[in-house]
């Protein structure tokens, strides 16, 4: 008999949102490496996009959209990076007059726009908790980017003699240590010891057994146990309720509902709201709805809900009212 060995690398298993993650620690590792010997290279600036292009993935955004943002994004990063290879390691002051109010620009825009975002959002949603530690890190960092601006415009050293790149590397190590500990942890949920499959044995009826199972599985979790009213649902946590490998899920989903795992989940909840708004749905506002329903956020609930069913949640619950 044939022994395979199935072990896909781990970096393949990975989300979006976690391959942003990983170029996150790759480039503060090295940021951090030159942190002392090289303030000038604009590094700083590709990390507002990155965190941007993370937060957008956990909203759900198409790749497109992420995409065209983190390019966009970048222009800062590239112009300035142009500037800084033209000059040659001979810095005069210009560069830093512009770049220096970009950088802060970008250390403080950023964060606080992506706090704003994330208020309403649950803290125990994968991710979610990792990005809002470094927005509020990377607000304390962009202090000391502050009093370094302040100190070369002002002549005024607002830190009293604290050196602000040593401040700016201790700060640095707290982000690596919470990037690192979550590449970590999420390493250790991907690993999957090597299966022996036997080659000769597998045939097409085992795959179609295996997803019927999935099919039934997935049906009764969702229409007995109702765990799409589970706002912390994740694809782990289903994985293991119907004792189903998360990759043979996705694989079900996709291949015989066209779907990936948040719009299937999705459609549950908002069929889910129709009956509410349909039923006594009037004497609920919609955001009780929409929690009511499995979502963690109002605004994740109606852009769903205009994809699905075409109208937002307000105008549906009009239309049947006076139907």
């Amino acid at each position: 008999m044939k022994i395979d060995m199935a072990l896909s690398p781990f970096f393949k298993k990975l989300t979006l949102f976690e391959l942003l993650v990983s170029i996150l620690t790759i480039l503060q590792l090295y940021h951090f490496c030159i942190l002392f010997s090289n303030h000038a290279l604009p590094m700083p600036l590709l990390y507002g996009p990155l965190f941007w292009g993370m937060y957008q993935c956990l909203s759900h955004k198409s790749r497109s959209i992420i995409y065209r943002d983190l390019l966009v994004g970048n222009f800062p990063f590239l112009f300035f990076l142009v500037w800084y290879s033209i000059l040659g390691g001979t810095f005069d002051w210009v560069y830093f007059q512009w770049y220096l109010p970009v950088m802060i620009l970008v250390q403080v825009g950023y964060p606080l726009l992506i706090l704003y975002r994330l208020k309403g959002a649950g803290n125990n949603r994968d991710g979610v908790v990792l990005l809002k530690q470094l927005m509020a890190l990377g607000m304390g960092i962009s202090l000391f980017v502050g009093a370094v601006f302040i100190h070369h415009y002002l002549q005024i050293d607002v830190l009293v003699g604290i050196n602000p790149i040593q401040a700016i590397a201790v700060a640095m190590v707290f982000s690596l240590f919470m990037l690192i500990h979550y590449m970590y942890g999420l390493y250790r949920s991907l690993e999957v010891k090597p299966v022996e499959i036997i080659v000769e044995d597998m045939d097409d009826d085992m795959d179609t057994n295996l997803l019927e199972r999935c099919g039934r599985g997935l049906k009764d979790a969702m229409e007995n146990d109702r765990l799409f009213l589970d706002s912390k649902l994740s694809l782990d946590k289903l994985s293991t309720h119907v004792g189903i490998s998360k990759t043979v899920i996705s694989h079900y989903l996709n291949s015989k509902l066209g779907l990936n795992y948040y719009e299937w989940l999705a459609r549950y909840r908002i069929n889910h709201a129709k009956i509410i708004l349909a039923g006594f749905g009037s004497d609920y506002k919609i955001e009780a709805v929409a929690y009511s329903s499995g979502f963690s956020s109002k605004t994740t609930f109606n852009r769903y809900f205009k994809e699905i069913v075409g109208v937002l949640p307000s105008i549906y619950r009009e239309q049947v009212t006076f139907s």
